[in-house]
């Protein structure tokens, strides 16, 4: 089993902490709201395994993917090389994070795929990966071939970005998620 890939923790998103620390005020135990975040988290990651384009991440062929590139006696980009490769090998381009046998979504999109990392505790969360070549995608480090396609965040930024709601929205939608839960645990109310 690989080393996990868990790219978010709380400490990384001020807001997202600010919004744990005011229910820790309130309540003791964080699973009931751990557990619907995680089902909004797994939602988003669906949307990103359904792409028919490559969204907002990197094209196929590298970091110099439009570099004219000479394959099977025709030229052409490294871009449309690395998408015919693909094709031929998986029979498709499209969602761009997909592979041929799919192990990287399955953990991604449901918390009982295979490599999946998930834990709803009474103070911590776990979601992630363990996948092996998912820090290949993930890292932070320095790269040269590899463009970064990361498949593990809380919210859109400089490197994450992410126009759908599902995806670009976590925190404000967990922040609510929190906020109605100690609404209701304080109330007694249900429907709060």
């Amino acid at each position: 089993m690989a080393e996990p890939i868990i790219s978010f923790i709380p400490e990384n998103d001020k807001e997202f902490k600010a919004a744990l620390e005011k229910m820790g005020e309130s309540i003791s135990d964080f699973r009931i709201p751990f557990q619907v975040i995680g089902n909004h988290w797994y939602k988003g990651n669906r949307k990103i395994f359904a792409l028919k384009s490559g969204g907002l991440y990197p094209p196929l062929g590298g970091f110099n993917n439009i570099e004219k590139v000479k394959y099977r006696g025709a030229v052409m980009t490294k871009n449309k090389r690395a998408e015919l490769i693909k094709a031929e090998q998986v029979g498709f381009v499209f969602p761009i994070l997909r592979g041929a046998t799919k192990r990287l979504e399955g953990s991604l999109v449901s918390k009982n795929g295979a490599g999946a990392v998930f834990f709803a505790g009474r103070k911590t969360m776990v979601m992630g990966t363990d996948i092996d070549y998912a820090k290949y995608h993930q890292s932070d480090r320095p790269r040269k071939t590899l463009p970064q396609r990361k498949v593990i965040f809380i919210d859109g930024g400089p490197a994450e970005i992410a126009k759908d709601a599902v995806v670009s929205g976590r925190i404000q939608a967990w922040t609510k998620i929190i906020e109605d839960y100690v609404a209701q645990v304080i109330t007694g109310d249900a429907s709060a």
